[in-house]
């Protein structure tokens, strides 16, 4: 282990097992940070800051730095360079980032952290000459993200004053390099458009900014040690599609890990109805089916209900329509095993899909048809009822992982047939009391009740103003002033009916 302290300008010292290592002045951070990684390519690298060398507790990393693809930080996310404005231009969970627990991010800071020389080493100082540390360190965990390093910020408190700075060439560099150049522009015009900052030098910068990719060689994940409880229940809505229910249960049958109990919560919201899954009691299963029929539609509901009468150490969230091999759950165990994860999620490909991914990955959803998730997580998560009938709340329940200190993992060498029944399903047509209204709400009221309860203020902006170009057309009229007011009319209709969720 390298422990690096620096002062956001220059290393001030380094040391290797209490010995410290002489330091190759430069005027540039990032080139000496580099520079110690390709020296101890075969170690992991702690960086702190001097300011908070009192402050910050270092078993706080590497006691979550479980392998060589993992890489932290921890600080006050507010004093970050890029937030909140990257939210402008960036979608999805991993900005959103709590303060209270663990969270999957790629906002990484200078404050303290840690990482694998063998990752630093894959780039090019001459793409970060004049760039900040944290500048550096946020391009790597940016990159090497999408391709399978865990990345993680872990709050901690420190005093300094907010980073952020409406003027900074930083901020627009570097979405210039990470993102397609029209996000330039668009920040340019959001940050004028709401907080009336007329940045054109910064704009110039980062419009002429080199793009950056590196392609990220990861080192294998080795097994873990720490045995895993194989035991689970599996949790599976249902309504009108007894046949692909049957073939599900087949397939659950053949699994070389067998489920403790199946919990299965059939719908129909006529009350004079009957159960249509016979087989249930007719046929002998090798595990126990815990049967609830019911008269109250929704995925929320019968999700919910289902998860609550399981016991097993693992939850296995399920579809009725899904076909799959039989080593399914085996190689959804080796997966954790690999991974340490608590929550994984496997490729759901319709028929014809192929997945390009090839690696693990922090993903940034929840699939509630292809999941499993130790107990630990699920019980503190719940389906968001406010989203029953609608769409969002396998979104939401990702969320409600990601903030309570857990994350979720893509694993798509992993992969599940979803056949898309054309018959029957859980989702039942559902007349929402805006349906008769003259102005229609866009977008619908349960996605802005998921966004402005998950996402940041500048994300939901950045979401709006993204909505408003692609739905040009779709109002009614070409003319874009009209277009821009009955769009502003349809965002307040759906703020209006959201507050009633």
């Amino acid at each position: 282990m390298i422990h690096i302290l620096h002062n956001g300008k220059q290393l001030l010292k380094v040391t290797h097992l209490g010995t410290e290592i002489k330091v190759r002045i430069v005027n540039n951070i990032v080139e000496q940070f580099i520079e110690i990684a390709k020296r101890f390519p075969d170690e992991n690298l702690i960086w702190i800051k001097e300011d908070f060398a009192q402050q910050i507790d270092l078993d706080d990393l590497t006691a979550n730095f479980k392998a060589s693809h993992y890489m932290l930080s921890m600080g006050n996310i507010k004093n970050h360079f890029l937030y909140p404005a990257i939210g402008y231009v960036t979608d999805g969970p991993f900005v959103a980032v709590s303060q209270e627990n663990i969270y999957p991010s790629w906002l990484m800071q200078d404050t303290a952290g840690i990482v694998a020389a063998s990752t630093i080493n894959q780039f090019n100082i001459g793409d970060y000459k004049n760039q900040s540390l944290e500048y550096f360190l946020s391009s790597v965990a940016r990159i090497g993200q999408p391709q399978g390093l865990f990345c993680y910020h872990i709050p901690a408190l420190s005093n300094s004053q907010d980073k952020y700075d409406h003027h900074s060439s930083s901020l627009f560099r570097f979405v210039g390099a990470h993102y397609k150049k029209i996000w330039v522009f668009l920040l340019l015009f959001l940050l004028y458009r709401y907080e009336k900052t007329f940045t054109f030098t910064s704009f110039v910068q980062g419009l002429f900014s080199t793009s950056l990719s590196t392609r990220l060689i990861l080192k294998e994940q080795q097994k873990s040690t720490k045995s895993i409880a194989l035991d689970y229940d599996v949790v599976i809505p249902t309504m009108g599609r007894k046949e692909y229910l049957k073939d599900v249960l087949l397939d659950l049958s053949k699994q070389q890990t067998l489920a403790q109990k199946v919990i299965i919560v059939e719908q129909n919201q006529d009350e004079t109805s009957n159960s249509e899954l016979d087989f249930l009691k007719v046929e002998n299963w090798p595990f126990e089916i815990d049967h609830h029929f019911i008269h109250k539609t929704g995925a929320c509901n019968a999700r919910n209900l289902a998860i609550s009468k399981t016991t097993a150490s693992w939850i296995l969230l399920f579809d009725d329509d899904n076909r799959f091999e039989s080593d399914l759950l085996e190689s959804m165990f080796h997966a954790i095993q690999l991974t340490g994860t608590k929550v994984l999620n496997v490729a759901y490909l319709q028929k014809g899909e192929k997945e390009l991914q090839k690696t693990f990955k922090q993903w940034e959803f929840f699939g509630s048809g292809c999941s499993i998730a130790h107990r630990d997580v699920i019980e503190k998560c719940k389906f968001d009822m406010a989203l029953e009938h609608g769409y969002g709340e396998d979104v939401d329940y990702g969320m409600q992982i990601r903030n309570s200190g857990y994350d979720v993992i893509y694993a798509p060498q992993i992969q599940i047939l979803h056949l898309k029944a054309p018959v029957g399903g859980f989702r039942k047509p559902h007349s929402f009391p805006w349906k008769e209204d003259d102005v229609q709400p866009k977008p619908s009221p349960q996605i802005m009740y998921f966004r402005k309860n998950n996402y940041t203020h500048q994300q939901l902006l950045g979401y709006k103003m993204i909505q408003l170009i692609k739905s040009f057309g779709e109002l009614g009229t070409k003319n874009p002033y009209r277009h821009y007011k009955k769009y502003q009319a349809a965002w307040s209709q759906s703020e209006k009916w959201t507050d009633q969720l």
